[in-house]
């Protein structure tokens, strides 16, 4: 049994080592014969270069004789392992290096391609079996030129017998190197076996002992009877420790993956109150450096003490404690719901307080904003509810035949009928605007396109009004991906706003332009401007200006526009700018850029 075991693993490494050596010498016999047939093309091309410049050399002189071109044709290539020979324009063989040119046909034909292809003033090359020697030959032909003309081809031979020759030398060079490469790896693989046969008989007795969790034991491969038992022991090291560290990697990878992206701050406390853990988003949260807090005391890396005194509070009192505080970090006011909770033991290196801290800065500021909402929204509904409820009591107390009255208290309901429903019409647009999938719907907009919408549907309200309307739109084939209907929503509340408070006689101008990287949209009117003082909250829901802009009641607006203009153009990424001046008019810009 140990022969058959070592036999078998001789026969491996000898495999192994021949399939090394096949391998390497394949490599090496393609390498040297690409290198010499690469040799070979060189100095063909090198060769015949230097034959034509000789031979231009000649014609330049005094147009050589046929007696003289052979001459050196034979002096060059003297039957050597090249074959020269120079041939006329019209076809003539002029000198050959290894025949008599005289008794050789005419060249100029079809089955002499690099002939013909040198002819025409290139380098040609062609390989075939040559009739005046009845060998073949890989040819290489070059045009001779004089006095920019083609006079006649220098064309240079290899036999293709030579080539094959050498490399059948290199083939069993190589070979014979084999056979001795062989020889060495049969003694290479004598050796490994013996080397590698020797420690298996220790593997089994190693095997068991790992297995029963002394990992301290060293391993020694010897014996080849002991193979069924080296399976069983490694199996049983497989499924006994495998398993362990297995699991135990595996939780603890998980549990830093499920900490280490949480959006709360996680703090793990001993019993002294040291940091054992500290997530990444508790140190963003606190303005801490949480790679350098463990085994710092919870006080020395969180400067805040409300944290730390809910934490000395959840283990003071031995139950959780929640909380929320307001605070500053990085200069930045915040809200922080805090949440300490003392764990039960189960050993000295496990946890002995959690701390959880969440960033609520923006449901405050949104529960804020929402009372703010409900309470300009009830105030704004109130006063036309009042007015509806007092005009349809007086209808009560009116008799038939008093015209005028009636008159009166419909216009009164027909106003505030209207301002209701521009006031649910401006909500609901409000609500779309910040309640819809953030991300717009795009599509392919023309800029002359959007302009002639505003025509359309602003002309009439202006003349109405007795407000001039001009729209300008330079570059009415500029086409931008955006949000058509949020573009339509934005520039009709900036122009409702215009016309409705640019008095009669005035103008409102609406330009679209763009340039390389951005698309304006700019409406302009000559109203009587905006105070300096409350430029910054004219995008605030429900505020309006005064009185003197509205130009009284009848003309007073929802306190919507604006706050859906800003809340539009931030969902298609634009900034909206505003330039207004008392007495003299105002302009609202929006610039979109141009994807």
């Amino acid at each position: 049994m140990r022969h058959s075991f070592f036999t078998k693993l001789f026969l491996g490494n000898l495999l192994l080592i021949g399939i090394i050596f096949a391998v390497g010498g394949g490599l090496s016999y393609r390498q040297f014969n690409g290198i010499y047939l690469a040799e070979n093309e060189h100095h063909q091309s090198v060769f015949a270069r230097m034959t034509q410049s000789h031979m231009e050399d000649l014609w330049e002189r005094s147009g050589p004789s046929v007696e003289t071109i052979d001459r050196r044709c034979k002096e060059f290539a003297p039957g050597g392992r090249m074959r020269l020979t120079v041939i006329a324009s019209d076809g003539r063989v002029l000198g050959d290096g290894q025949a008599d040119p005289r008794r050789m046909a005419n060249h100029k034909t079809t089955d002499r391609p690099e002939v013909i292809k040198a002819l025409g003033g290139q380098v040609g090359q062609h390989v075939r079996r040559s009739e005046t020697l009845g060998i073949e030959f890989r040819y290489l032909a070059r045009p001779i030129r004089h006095e920019d003309r083609i006079v006649g081809v220098v064309r240079v031979a290899m036999p293709i017998l030579t080539i094959i020759r050498h490399q059948n030398f290199i083939r069993s060079t190589l070979l014979w190197a084999a056979l001795a490469a062989a020889t060495a790896a049969v003694l290479l693989a004598l050796l490994l076996s013996w080397i590698w046969y020797a420690p298996l008989r220790q593997i089994t007795r190693t095997a068991r002992t790992l297995a029963s969790g002394d990992l301290s034991a060293k391993a020694a491969i010897a014996g080849s009877g002991e193979l069924a038992q080296l399976a069983a022991a490694l199996h049983e090291m497989r499924d006994s420790i495998g398993r362990k560290i297995h699991q135990i990697a595996t939780q603890r990878q998980n549990l830093v993956a499920v900490v280490e992206n949480l959006r709360e701050g996680v703090i793990a406390l001993d019993d002294d109150g040291q940091v054992l853990l500290m997530n990444q988003a508790a140190g963003e949260l606190l303005a801490a450096d949480a790679s350098q807090a463990t085994g710092r005391h919870l006080q020395a890396v969180v400067r805040i003490p409300e944290i730390v005194d809910t934490y000395n509070e959840a283990i003071a009192h031995g139950e959780a404690v929640a909380r929320q505080i307001e605070t500053e970090v990085r200069g930045r006011r915040c809200a922080l719901d805090v949440g300490a909770a003392p764990l039960p033991e189960t050993s000295a290196e496990s946890p002995a307080a959690l701390l959880v801290v969440r960033d609520v800065t923006h449901l405050v500021r949104m529960a804020a904003v929402k009372a703010e909402f409900v309470a300009n929204a009830s105030h704004e509904l109130r006063t036309p509810l009042a007015t509806i409820r007092a005009a349809v009591d007086s209808l009560a107390g009116i008799e038939p035949d008093e015209h005028e009255e009636m008159e009166r208290i419909t216009k009164i309901l027909d106003r505030h009928t209207v301002r209701l429903e521009e006031m649910t019409k401006d909500l609901l647009s409000l609500h779309a605007v910040e309640t819809t999938p953030r991300k717009p719907r795009t599509e392919k907009i023309a800029l002359g396109a959007l302009a002639e919408w505003v025509r359309e549907s602003f002309a009439g309200l202006a003349s109405e009004k007795g407000v001039g309307l001009s729209v300008h739109c330079p570059d009415p084939d500029v086409v931008l991906l955006s949000d058509n209907t949020l573009l339509e929503l934005i520039l009709q509340n900036l122009l409702d706003n215009a016309i409705k408070f640019t008095p009669v006689g005035g103008e409102v101008v609406c330009r679209l332009g763009a340039d390389e990287h951005r698309v304006v949209l700019e409406v302009r009117d000559t109203g009587c401007g905006i105070a300096p003082e409350i430029q910054d909250r004219v995008f605030e829901r429900f505020f309006q200006a005064s009185p003197s802009r509205s130009r009284g009641p009848k003309l007073r607006g929802t306190g919507l526009g604006l706050a859906i203009v800003k809340h539009a153009s931030e969902r298609l990424g634009a900034t909206v700018s505003l330039q207004s001046t008392p007495g003299e008019g105002t302009a609202l810009i929006v610039t979109l850029p141009q994807r």
